[in-house]
């Protein structure tokens, strides 16, 4: 599907003020994540309507239309296994302000093949000039594959970063971001993480519907603010299959020894490599450099340290290999977008300690 993209102009902005309900058509298909869809579905639909009825007594004023649309209207499992059954099928489905392409259950190392998705032919069929398309969690993978986040920032859920860095160079990928768009008027807008729909379904309402019904709709669902990151629940180490046997054995050996003094200088004598060879195949195996590779194995550690033991932060820095405590603390916030003592607030035993 790359290359086709013979109707990507910018998108013509929707207004806040542009009549009212919107069209929103959400993908629906055998790959689709149900709590996306149905999430998605629900807030929307509820937009305009459920505050109304649940507080002011207010006449309703939907803003959008939501339907689904999908391969056919018979219905099918989704990828969660939950059935489904689209409004519209794509062979004949309407026109619409706004398309969503919500989660995927996808490979994360293999591009979708068009024969096995056919929503890539119809999505890259949109008229992009009066259909403002976006997605949320892995959906971004369809919008990559049309060519259309080509040169512009967006994210996608963070296990899905080796996919884009080797299929889809030109997308400037963030996945630290938990929400990406160039113009908030016009162009596709992405949302990253399993629950980013909900920031994707935030910014729809607050965009077209007004900051009101975005608070009332935050309240009615209970929504709290996850501000931009994405990276506090990024792993920072994913498996990548690869064929290369000496970077692998030199993997498994540093998932040991990750807190030695020189560990890259160490890795790359074991690999028998002269220095630049090392490095060019470690990157091309892990999609990281041999250095940020262990900045990642170590930060890792810290993590499950913080998360499972009630050690002081000094000492899990120094377990890791960082014996000076202020720069372990500024480079896991710098890596990870919390403090060592956010972190542990977030996933700590004391979190979950109620729990058991």
């Amino acid at each position: 599907m790359r290359g086709k993209k013979t109707k990507t102009e910018p998108n013509s902005p929707l207004l806040v003020n542009s009549p009212m309900p919107l069209s929103v058509q959400i993908v629906a298909t055998p790959q689709t994540s149900a709590s996306s869809v149905f999430g998605l579905y629900d807030t929307l639909v509820a937009a305009g309507r459920d505050w109304e009825h649940l507080v002011s007594g207010d006449e309703p004023e939907p803003v959008f239309d939501v339907s689904l649309v999908g391969p056919n209207v018979e219905g099918f499992r989704c990828g969660s296994g939950v059935w489904i059954a689209p409004d519209q099928a794509f062979h004949d489905a309407d026109s619409a302000d706004i398309v969503i392409v919500p989660g995927l259950t996808l490979s994360p190392h293999e591009r979708p093949d068009p024969d096995q998705h056919p929503c890539l032919s119809w999505l890259a069929e949109r008229d992009m000039a009066g259909t403002r398309v976006m997605s949320a969690c892995t959906g971004a993978v369809y919008l990559a594959e049309i060519g259309i986040l080509d040169g512009v920032e967006a994210t996608t859920h963070w296990a899905w970063e080796g996919l884009f860095r080797r299929y889809y160079p030109a997308v400037r990928l963030r996945t630290d971001r938990g929400l990406c768009f160039s113009d908030a008027s016009r162009g596709p807008v992405t949302s990253g993480g399993t629950t980013g729909w909900q920031e994707l379904a935030m910014f729809l309402i607050a965009h077209y519907g007004g900051t009101q019904r975005a608070v009332r709709a935050a309240k009615v669902w209970l929504m709290a603010n996850r501000g931009e990151l994405q990276a506090p629940f990024t792993s920072l180490i994913t498996t990548t299959p690869h064929a290369d046997t000496v970077i692998a054995q030199v993997q498994e050996w540093i998932a040991d020894h990750y807190a030695i003094d020189n560990p890259v200088g160490e890795m790359t004598d074991r690999s028998g490599l002269p220095p630049t060879t090392f490095a060019r195949r470690f990157r091309k195996a892990t999609n990281k450099s041999p250095q940020d590779y262990v900045l990642a194995l170590r930060i890792e550690e810290a993590r499950q340290l913080l998360e499972t033991t009630d050690i002081p932060i000094a000492d899990a820095g120094e377990a890791v290999g960082y014996v000076d405590t202020p720069s372990f603390r500024k480079l896991f916030k710098r890596k990870t977008g919390l403090t060592p003592a956010e972190h542990r607030k977030m996933f700590g035993k004391s979190r979950f300690s109620n729990y058991s």
